[in-house]
């Protein structure tokens, strides 16, 4: 088990990238893992305003998404 102190919120936050490759849509969980939800918020609101197709992932799993619709 970890010895890392996750906070007082008990989560970890990175932004989580969508594409499609030919049919199929891919999710790239390569963002670094950051301590505050609205640090990973406010990445995810910069990268969106740049086209990605982005969304939250904290450190239990869940997954919620800010992109409308699947990437082109």
């Amino acid at each position: 088990m970890s010895s890392y102190n996750f906070g007082s919120s008990g989560s970890m936050w990175r932004v989580v990238f969508y594409e499609r490759r030919g049919h199929r849509i891919h999710i790239d969980r390569t963002g670094p893992w950051l301590p505050d939800r609205r640090l990973a918020h406010n990445w995810a609101m910069w990268f969106k305003e740049r086209g990605y197709h982005v969304a939250l992932q904290d450190s239990a799993g869940t997954v919620e998404r800010f992109s409308q619709g699947l990437p082109a």
